[in-house]
């Protein structure tokens, strides 16, 4: 559920608030979401509990993929996706530094937001984290992450 994820303590409590970058490559938690985008736009979070399946919408149909420890977009031609390959690729030794709260104008404002290298990722007024990047995204709001 993305209340578990918003509500999920990061991985590191003690590094200061924000984004790393390190070669180039932009790290971050979003709640139990460690998630890294590179210099080329390529994003990828390694979920703290790996989700039960996740729905990718893939030629106008909602296909359910088991398994997914991490998800991951890097094409422009396919949809975001689980990714078996990560091994915790995306996150740092210890964990990554939380988004610092953004102070919202209105109530319909992101809580958290990074964009780096064309990639957005955020947790929404309503609690859901999303990313999007190269014309595909991927969110949570309840227990199944959706890759579109």
């Amino acid at each position: 559920m993305v209340a578990c994820v918003v509500g999920m303590t990061p991985a590191h409590a003690e590094a200061p608030p924000g984004p790393a970058l390190v070669d180039g490559t932009m790290y971050f938690a979003m709640g139990g979401w460690n998630c890294a985008i590179d210099a080329g736009g390529t994003v990828g979070c390694d979920l703290a509990v790996p989700a039960a399946w996740m729905n990718v919408l893939y030629a106008g149909l909602q296909v359910p993929v088991p398994n997914v420890p991490a998800i991951i977009i890097d094409s422009a031609a396919l949809p975001a996706r689980p990714d078996w390959i990560s091994n915790g690729s995306h996150t740092l030794p210890g964990g990554n530094p939380v988004l610092p709260r953004l102070i919202a104008a209105s109530n319909h404002d992101p809580q958290f937001s990074v964009t780096h290298a064309g990639v957005t990722c955020q947790i929404t007024f309503n609690g859901a984290a999303t990313c999007s990047a190269r014309g595909h995204g991927f969110s949570q709001w309840g227990p199944v992450p959706f890759g579109y």
